[in-house]
């Protein structure tokens, strides 16, 4: 069988969809398909740092000055390449026409315009964001574009990366319901050996002056804003009557200064470290004791996956897609609203609970096969076969089938 996945720009640092892209195509190519990854000239240099295990790379050569102009060049590129190259599956993640399968791993265009307009902390911030959401034209180009892909005839399979995904697609695309599958976000993880990882977390906090004592939270996103840095800060500067207060530890390539500032104001500087992108992941994750994702929007966040992988309790919100996979309050804490300081500061407290923590390692191992992203290949794989059933089917002027709840 032979796959496109078509992503604009993969860069592996970024981490998010454009991870998540080439570890999808390294397990479905370990599945046995013939995987190749539709980018941008200039996103292809930058897989080679990842280990392809006989996946291909198709770049195109994107004309443009713009961002805008690159991107509806590179759609414009995708969609003939494709059309072309007789694929059997086109799955696209960057919206493309001659998709077969759709797979908004960054969520839909529509609801990703509605939640960062609720970053605007009142009636005039949110009307300036949601004016400036309009001059966006490469997002308004993709946004029109994703609309006219489902709505097509027939509209293409979208696979989505969690149910909350999937109930944003069913409430602004007039779809039928066998179109929409869940096929739950994945990732690849292995926690650190038990003797390495005790080493890692001594090093780690001696680096960050914490005591072993002190617990502390770590923090991981590349959007300080959209992810709930802010929040954070205020949380941690809520008075919790514990007789040791967390450090909150933030890894990730925005810039510091402005949290910097708010941590100053609030006078808690000394329990805020910013490390930037150099450490590894498994060991920050070794290293702490729990993880605050207070997202704004986040479709089926990688970290919190993580995380929750290596057995780590996680404080997030509804907003985010991989909330689905706490299971009630056996994991960690799912918050209604993100910007609620002292439900928050109570949620990470419950996380720093030894009792579930422990819980939370223990749980670990069955977690990994649930959230790993070679069972998100497999499930994509089984959807494939559909797309291949139902052409089979048309080609011979079969009535389509209509799959029960249960297969979706």
């Amino acid at each position: 069988m032979k796959v496109a996945l078509v992503q604009e720009h993969i860069d592996p640092r970024r981490g998010g969809a454009e991870t998540s892209t080439l570890e999808m195509a390294r397990h479905l190519a370990a599945r046995g398909l013939d995987v190749t990854v539709v980018c941008s000239a200039s996103s292809a240099a930058e897989t080679e740092r990842v280990p392809k295990s006989a996946y291909n790379v198709h770049p195109l050569s994107i004309p443009g000055t713009s961002r805008t102009q690159r991107t509806i060049s590179f759609v414009s590129a995708a969609d003939q390449f494709c059309r072309m190259a007789g694929f059997d599956v086109v799955h696209a993640v960057t919206p493309c026409l001659s998709a077969s399968i759709y797979q908004p791993r960054g969520g839909t265009y529509v609801e990703t315009v509605r939640r960062s307009v609720r970053l605007g902390r009142s009636p005039v911030g949110r009307l300036l964001k949601w004016v400036g959401r309009r001059f966006n034209q490469r997002q308004r180009f993709l946004l029109l574009l994703e609309r006219e892909l489902l709505n097509g005839t027939p509209p293409p399979y979208v696979a989505c990366v969690s149910d909350y995904v999937r109930r944003q697609v069913e409430a602004d695309f007039a779809l039928p319901a066998d179109r929409l599958r869940v096929v739950f976000n994945g990732v690849d993880i292995e926690p650190l050996p038990e003797e390495e990882a005790a080493l890692e977390r001594a090093a780690f906090r001696q680096q960050c002056r914490v005591s072993d004592q002190q617990p502390l939270v770590l923090f991981v996103a590349h959007n300080f804003k959209l992810k709930g840095l802010a929040e954070l800060i205020r949380a941690t500067a809520t008075p919790t009557g514990r007789a040791t207060d967390w450090v909150a530890v933030v890894a990730g390539r925005d810039a510091p200064q402005r949290y910097q500032r708010l941590a100053a104001r609030l006078h808690i500087t000394e329990r805020l470290r910013f490390v930037g992108t150099d450490t590894p992941i498994r060991v920050l994750y070794a290293a702490a004791d729990a993880l605050a994702h207070p997202t704004w929007y986040d479709p089926c966040s990688r970290v919190v996956l993580e995380a929750l992988s290596v057995g780590l309790p996680v404080a997030t919100t509804r907003y985010n897609g991989a909330a689905e996979a706490l299971a009630g309050k056996l994991h960690g804490e799912v918050l209604d609203d993100p910007g609620h300081a002292e439900r928050l500061a109570g949620a990470i407290q419950r996380c720093l609970d030894p009792e579930l923590s422990r819980a939370c390692r223990g749980a670990a191992a069955g977690l990994r096969e649930r959230l790993s992203m070679a069972r998100h290949a497999r499930e994509l794989h089984a959807l494939y076969e559909d797309v291949l059933a139902e052409r089979s089917r048309a080609a011979a002027g079969e009535r389509p089938v209509q799959f029960s709840e249960g297969a979706r």
